[in-house]
């Protein structure tokens, strides 16, 4: 039974998400202030908070809470003339007006390639205007505490953000800091924002004694704002990035671009001496690269394992009260490392904790980060002088390094120190793990292989000269720890195993019902069709809609007969974004819908918002609430979650991304999926497969004469580190759908891969669901027989130039029939069980 039918639960539960999404990154005391005082509110987002991204990501503030409303809700008193000026700023219509201005430009472009052609220019943050002196004059009289809030909602599809006045603050914000800070003693800042900004300068204004930071919390966001204010509520958020001192600092910065409107700033092979012609790119003026030249070191690993101080560490967050961690315990339990640790609320004010597992592998013929998390947990709330003994279960596949001289995952031998604490530079010993020689935990073939000379001209960090974070009685911690051995009797041996296709038989007048109900065989009964009732299928149902063409395209081809081949039969679904129906063979259309922040009902937080929670519960309740607003709208795949990492600090979609580590990725995305699929009809489409970290030029721009930006990375990062959430989901979920990126991978587009949609994702991973591309790659990026034959089953958002490609590629040998059966039997297995075709039979 679905938990949350009721819009009334989902809204309650959108509140309770964004509470714990909040991240208290500085206090002295100043929070929570008392309700009943009168507070002086500064910056624009007092009346509309960001609360989500754009594009796919998007959330719509119809229904949002308004922060000057829910402060006076709570029991403060405001400043009349100060809420007057912001409120005069807002404008109630103006979001439903650019929907419309968008859609009366590119309406008959939706769900097409041809959209991403003039879709993705930059759009900078607002400004801020000054106050005018009477009106600060008035609050200054009236109060000695001020709530500043700055925002940044820049970037999004297809367009990342930008450094001069965005990550950096605007010159009218440092005026309004200025302004704020020299008329108040008592100042809390509140950052809200979709990605990373500037903090460095905090520490400049003393007045400013504490600061929340505010991921795009959705909806419900101001109202879980004003409870953390009032005291309602402890923050118990932590960071899933890092925030730097500098920029620079960082160590994916100089290896990621992000200004269209100037193309010399682009990172291009020339950029690297690298040849553009032997990796793939011809015919362009420009030929866009993304190195990462960072490796497995991301995020929190490179800091920690090269001493570079981040102004706020991974996993950091503050709380209203105090926590001790004690009684630190490691065991091995079967296949799973097993830690246990004890939080005590030490404080006076009822809060929640998280307790964070690291590990630190032996360096050996691999070079190892200092540490890398592993799994966490969250208390329940704890009143003052409560205790809660947490657990967390760490599957040992989870704990072994990538070999790629042997395309093998080991554990070498050595010990392996287990760390415990509450953010990535606060842990202490919990354990060590003994491992006596090396264990393989899984044999597979290589993958994605770098050219031979761009690895000879590349230069990629593999831990040289690394000196590592330590703290005093480290040492002391490690020779006292506790010893666990991990032998083989631990591990679960993992191989490639591809699916091969049974002998066919000829049969026929079966429907898909036949199938699910046992009295013909999948294979058979997709055998049935021809080929080109095959290649229709291959496609999903829309226009294609060349560049110029408008409203009345086909979005099918017709069979010998004159009669179109396929149809849509989705009572609510649209062309574009649904597999075809085909009335012949009982097989009906299952809609897809966007997006990672819901399908339109609640606008809930943003992955970066749910994952800060860092709560397992929470995500699963999120996925469980999704899937009751997905059944109740009749969709049967949501297009969600957003599983990429946050390599860089400027990533134009890192709002519907989870984290820098792929641990808390693919926790999060995990307890989404699972929330979803085992509690409503519907399920997930996980995305944008793979190493898809930045939006500038992601598919390239065909009108500028510019490809699709090309991932170069070596095979253990990939696996570690940018694959690693995707194989988590699957491993641990029954996903039936899954969506590959637009992206180019060392030289091979991602929807074209073999060895990302076919050896990795099935003959490793074992995922048995349907592949579809990311919507409108037919008309740039991957050519839609290639997409078949490797594996990507379905060219979304389809029509007749697609099934024209894969036609062609038949003809061409490029793609084989038997290829397209395979291909529909994958998405035979999503279709048969959706909702969609159970209701329609």
């Amino acid at each position: 039974m679905n938990r949350f039918k009721s819009g009334a639960s989902r809204v309650a539960l959108a509140r309770e998400i964004a509470g714990e999404s909040m991240i208290l990154l500085k206090n002295d005391g100043l929070l929570p202030l008392k309700p009943g005082m009168t507070l002086a509110v500064f910056g624009k987002r007092q009346v509309a908070l960001h609360i989500g991204g754009s594009g796919s990501g998007a959330s719509s503030a119809k229904n949002a809470s308004m922060l000057v409303d829910t402060l006076k809700q709570v029991g403060f008193s405001l400043i009349p003339s100060l809420e007057a000026f912001y409120r005069a700023q807002f404008d109630p219509e103006e979001e439903d007006r650019k929907r419309r201005e968008i859609f009366a430009k590119f309406g008959d472009l939706v769900a097409s390639g041809a959209i991403y052609e003039w879709f993705g220019t930059y759009t900078a943050p607002e400004e801020e205007l000054p106050v005018p002196a009477e009106v600060m004059d008035e609050a200054v009289k009236a109060t000695d505490t001020a709530l500043l809030i700055l925002g940044r909602s820049a970037g999004g599809e297809e367009c990342d953000r930008h450094y001069e006045g965005d990550y950096e603050l605007l010159d009218c914000e440092k005026q309004l800091v200025e302004s704020v800070t020299s008329s108040f003693n008592n100042v809390v800042l509140v950052v809200n924002t979709v990605g990373a900004v500037d903090l460095s300068w905090i520490e400049n204004y003393p007045a400013i004694r504490s600061v929340l930071y505010v991921p795009s919390p959705g909806e419900q966001g101001a109202t879980a704002l004003a409870d953390i204010i009032a005291g309602k509520i402890s923050p118990s958020g932590k960071l899933t990035s890092t925030i730097v001192k500098k920029y620079a600092d960082h160590p994916a910065s100089a290896h990621f671009s992000f200004d269209k409107a100037h193309p010399e700033n682009i990172l291009t092979y020339e950029s690297y001496g690298l040849d553009a012609a032997a990796n793939g790119s011809t015919g362009y003026k420009l030929s866009p690269v993304s190195v990462y030249a960072e490796g497995i070191y991301a995020g929190y690993r490179y800091f920690d394992s090269y001493s570079v101080e981040p102004l706020y560490p991974f996993g950091f967050g503050l709380s209203y009260t105090t926590f001790a961690i004690s009684g630190l315990d490691t065991v091995m339990d079967g296949k799973n490392l097993v830690v246990t640790a004890t939080v005590t609320n030490t404080g006076s004010f009822t809060g929640k904790e998280v307790v964070q597992v690291y590990l630190s592998a032996p360096a050996g013929k691999l070079d190892q980060p200092y540490q890398q998390l592993k799994g966490y947990a969250k208390t329940s709330a704890l009143a003052p002088g409560q205790s809660e003994t947490v657990k967390v279960e760490i599957p040992t596949w989870l704990l072994a390094s990538y070999d790629e001289s042997t395309a093998r995952y080991i554990l070498e031998a050595g010990e392996y120190i287990v760390r415990v604490g509450n953010s990535s530079r606060n842990t202490h010993v919990a354990g060590k793990l003994v491992v006596d020689k090396e264990l393989t935990a899984a044999q597979y073939t290589n993958i994605l292989p770098i050219l031979p000379e761009n690895r000879e001209k590349l230069s990629f960090c593999h831990g040289e000269n690394a000196v590592h974070i330590s703290y005093p009685g480290e040492a002391d911690e490690i020779a006292a720890a506790k010893a666990v051995q991990l032998t083989e009797e631990n591990i679960t041996l993992f191989t490639q195993t591809l699916r091969k296709m049974p002998e066919l038989h000829s049969i026929e007048h079966a429907d898909l019902k036949d199938v699910r109900e046992h009295r013909v065989s999948l294979y058979d009964f997709v055998n049935q069709m021809t080929d080109d009732e095959l290649a229709a299928m291959c496609v999903g149902y829309g226009p294609g809609l060349p560049f110029g063409a408008g409203r009345g395209t086909p979005a099918t081809i017709q069979g010998p007969d004159g009669k179109d081949l396929t149809t849509n039969d989705h009572p609510k679904g649209f062309p574009g974004y649904i597999n075809p129906a085909m009335e012949r063979l009982g097989i009906h259309s299952a809609w897809y819908k966007d997006g990672p922040a819901g399908i339109g009902m609640v606008s809930w937080p943003t992955g970066t918002a749910v994952a800060s929670t860092f709560n397992a519960d929470l995500a699963y309740a999120f996925g469980e609430a999704a899937g009751a607003e997905s059944d109740e709208m009749q969709v049967d795949s949501w297009l969600a979650p957003a599983v990429n990492i946050q390599r860089a600090l400027l990533g134009g979609r890192n709002f519907e991304y989870f984290s820098e580590d792929p641990v808390v990725s693919g926790i999060c995305g995990t307890a989404i999926v699972r929330g979803c699929e085992e509690n409503s009809r519907a399920t997930c489409c996980p995305k944008h497969f793979a190493l898809n970290e930045q939006e500038t030029y992601r598919r390239g721009k065909t009108i500028h004469g510019v490809d699709a930006v090309n991932s170069i990375v070596e095979e253990r990062a990939a696996r570690e580190v940018y694959l690693r959430p995707f194989e988590m989901i699957v491993r641990n979920s029954k996903v039936r759908t899954f969506m590959s990126s637009f992206n180019r991978i060392n030289g091979t587009f991602a929807g074209g891969s073999y060895d990302l949609c076919t050896r990795l994702l099935r003959g490793e991973w074992g995922f048995e669901g349907v592949v579809v591309t990311d919507w409108g790659d037919m008309d740039v990026v991957v050519d839609g027989g290639d997409a078949v034959h490797a594996g990507n089953d379905v060219v979304m958002p389809g029509g007749p130039p697609v099934i024209a490609q894969i036609q062609k590629a038949l003809k061409d040998g490029r793609c084989t029939r038997e290829d397209m059966i395979e291909a529909v039997v994958n998405l035979m297995r999503f279709v048969m069980v959706s909702g969609s075709q159970m209701d329609a039979e």
